[in-house]
């Protein structure tokens, strides 16, 4: 990519290829636009933001089943305009009854691979709660999914990502039996970019569901939890119909809000095992340095603002490797209202310095967790309603087995536990605080946000990210650069990403980061440097300008002809 030189200032890259849309009434963006496409339509039939997010969200488990499905979990932040309440709905998968903390010491393929390194999944559980208690009622059930049904019944073109994705995990899928539907008979090799994809077996299953009077009862209770639990069970795992029956999302009243960080907004977002509370924190730090229309040319010019936020990032990060299931972890839930106070946000910042520090100054343990594969949506409604939904099976494909009668790709959710003495499947130290226990979710960097203006009651931003560990940064730089920087979200996605999660205490960069800011940033902060792989960190952003447009804008990054949808 070619890059632009401001003078004065760095050597920028270009606008990228991605289209941010402008609309008068409602917008949807997610991880592929055909899956944008369909939430709009749900709108346009008269369903509300909750509708639109779950019909995007099937979608996504087809287009994207790299990332996400219903053998895997979500959380979802919905922003009630009427009321000007936020509400979170968790169902991210469980540990088994019959898990224990030391079930993958010296065993580390246990529990990224096979059939015990599954999770109860909760998207099933969590979409049928949505659709209940805060759908519109305009749109039946059945209608949310029939599009995700004829996807997998007439095809879907391969995008450039999943091929990427399909062409790593292709010495499994060769000795996986169970993954062989992923092999194109043609060619004996794994599918391509243009390839269509048909899941004649999965369209089988959503189509089950969407007759049904009652589809959590039979995923959880009836005859898709016996099936898929004889699959597992056969295969080695350890899931149990009593996991099925017992399964419930938790729906959070009173979630996670900031409402001091900057004039009259709010930030609101769920709680552990959700990160929201380490995304806020950075932007609630930015905020002290920078107030709304800083001249972005501080953006352009000069390295300070870039040190303050990898600085930002190493204290938000810190505080995460101490929390956990909040359910479980009795610290986990003071810590993070805690980090979302005015007091707490004050005392870090008195302690950001103008060099780098140290790891153990910025807190925390020095042990890290991370996840992987993730989609997001996001959607905004006419009526002023926002949804921000992450769903994930966690590494890509999850633990890359899938039901050969129903062709749901399982979750390997069981690896974004800690396990004593082990390292996780990305290097990082075990965290006490997120090892596993009968029913507990794991941690995660999910951190699906709205932010409303408290004195309109309007939403002003619905965001969110997939990508693993760099949800939270990219997350981050794309709020506070559209919020204080008066950049459009396009602007902001685009921009180049630093990610530095505290351990290893190096910030990781894109081929596109200017190598004289870098330079800057060694030479005058003390900050080091690791280039990263791309396909990871990936945001989705609604922005209501002061005049009421509406503008979406999908991350150019994730390749999977992405694209928002309004109107």
């Amino acid at each position: 990519m070619a890059k632009k030189k401001l003078h004065g200032g760095y050597s920028w890259p270009p606008p990228s290829y991605s289209y941010m849309g402008e609309y008068k009434r409602a917008a949807v963006t997610c991880d592929h636009g055909l899956c944008s496409e369909i939430g709009r339509n749900i709108l346009l039939r008269g369903g509300n933001a909750v509708d639109a997010s779950i019909a995007s969200l099937f979608c996504l488990g087809v287009t994207n089943p790299q990332s996400s499905g219903i053998g895997g979990g979500f959380i979802m932040t919905l922003y009630n305009r009427t009321k000007e309440k936020c509400i979170v709905i968790d169902a991210r998968e469980t540990a088994p009854e019959k898990a224990h903390r030391n079930m993958f010491i010296n065993d580390e393929f246990g529990s990224k691979y096979g059939f015990r390194a599954i999770a109860t999944p909760g998207e099933i559980a969590g979409y049928w709660l949505a659709f209940k208690r805060f759908g519109s009622g305009q749109v039946s059930w059945y209608d949310l999914i029939k599009p995700s049904i004829d996807l997998c019944r007439y095809g879907v073109p391969v995008s450039k990502y999943l091929a990427y994705v399909l062409s790593v995990k292709e010495k499994h899928f060769e000795t996986l039996p169970s993954m062989q539907s992923w092999i194109n008979n043609a060619t004996n090799k794994v599918f391509v970019a243009g390839d269509i994809i048909k899941r004649p077996e999965l369209a089988k299953t959503l189509e089950r569901l969407a007759l049904s009077s009652d589809p959590e009862e039979l995923f959880y209770r009836g005859d898709i939890a016996k099936t898929l639990v004889k699959e597992i069970q056969k295969n080695g795992g350890i899931i149990t119909l009593n996991d099925f029956a017992q399964f419930k999302p938790t729906v959070h009243e009173h979630p996670l809000v900031n409402d001091h960080f900057s004039d009259n907004l709010a930030m609101c977002g769920p709680p552990p095992p959700s990160s929201f509370a380490s995304t806020q924190l950075i932007i609630s730090l930015m905020a002290r340095f920078y107030g709304p229309k800083t001249n972005k040319e501080v953006l352009q010019r000069g390295p300070l603002f870039y040190h303050r936020f990898i600085e930002a990032q190493k204290f938000a990060y810190a505080q995460r490797t101490l929390m956990g299931d909040e359910a479980f972890v009795t610290e986990a839930k003071g810590l993070a209202k805690n980090m979302t106070t005015k007091a707490y946000a004050d005392w870090v910042f008195s302690r950001m310095r103008n060099t780098t520090q140290p790891t153990e100054y910025y807190g925390g343990i020095r042990k890290q967790l991370n996840d992987h594969g993730t989609s997001h949506v996001s959607v905004l409604d006419s009526m002023g309603n926002g949804v921000s939904s992450t769903s994930t099976v966690n590494r890509w494909f999850g633990a890359v087995v899938q039901s050969v009668d129903l062709g749901i790709v399982f979750n390997d959710e069981m690896d974004d536990f800690s396990t004593p003495g082990m390292a996780n499947g990305f290097g990082f130290a075990p965290s006490e605080s997120n090892f596993i226990e009968p029913k507990k979710k794991p941690m995660s960097s999910m951190s699906p946000m709205i932010i409303y203006n408290t004195k309109t009651g309007k939403v002003v931003m619905v965001a969110g990210a997939s990508g693993g560990s760099k949800i939270i940064s990219v997350l981050a730089k794309s709020i506070v650069r559209v919020l204080f920087f008066n950049e459009t979200i396009k602007e902001a996605i685009d921009a180049p990403a630093l990610h530095n999660q505290f351990t290893p205490d190096i910030t990781q960069f894109e081929d596109v980061v200017p190598k004289a800011l870098m330079n800057d940033l060694t030479r005058k902060f003390g900050q080091t440097f690791k280039k990263t792989t791309g396909f990871e960190g990936i945001a989705q952003g609604i922005v209501v300008g002061e005049d009421g447009t509406i503008y979406a804008n999908g991350d150019y990054r994730r390749q999977t002809d992405m694209h928002p949808g309004g109107y």
